[in-house]
């Protein structure tokens, strides 16, 4: 009984995982179409993502056992995906910050949680900056300061958004950074 409500729990999971993974889909392909005149849809899935019922299938088609790997592998897609979205959101290419930010916020408004709290990745980086007491990189810097201005954030304690934003400021007034 107890596989059942764990491979049920993981389904539910991913159900909310691949509303998120389709909602980025419909957001990439409508701006890949909106800068080129042709796309194919094999070119989409190359580009994009596959469709979240190709994750959905794949998941109700695996043993037990090896569910939960599917799940992992969506959540991989949320940090790659994460990376990308500030990549873009940091580039020279012109309106490309403002389109990421209002897709943020669709997101969070359409799918119900935050693109960057279903990576993992943000808690980690945090966790070990907050462990070494120091902000190592602009990239570590550029992904905890996001986290900083969300007032919806539940990623940290307010205890530890306290000492990363002392972090933060320590980095941003550092001349070797600057």
């Amino acid at each position: 009984m107890a596989g059942r409500v764990n491979r049920q729990a993981l389904r539910d999971e991913l159900v909310r995982l691949l509303k998120g993974l389709d909602f980025y889909r419909a957001w990439r392909i409508s701006c890949i179409k909106r800068d080129q005149e042709a796309v194919s849809e094999e070119d989409i899935n190359q580009i994009v993502v596959v469709p979240g019922s190709f994750f959905l299938q794949l998941f109700d088609d695996t043993k037990d056992s090896q569910c939960a790997q599917i799940t992992e592998e969506v959540q991989r897609w949320y940090s790659h995906t994460w990376s990308d979205l500030s990549y873009m959101a940091r580039s020279a290419e012109g309106g490309l910050e403002a389109d990421v930010r209002q897709f943020l916020t669709d997101f969070r408004n359409e799918v119900g949680f935050d693109f960057h709290t279903k990576t993992g990745l943000l808690k980690k980086t945090a966790n070990k900056v907050l462990k070494r007491r120091e902000i190592a990189n602009e990239l570590e810097y550029y992904s905890l300061k996001e986290l900083e201005h969300d007032l919806t954030q539940s990623v940290l304690s307010a205890e530890e958004l306290t000492k990363l934003a002392d972090l933060l400021r320590k980095f941003e007034n550092d001349p070797m950074t600057s």
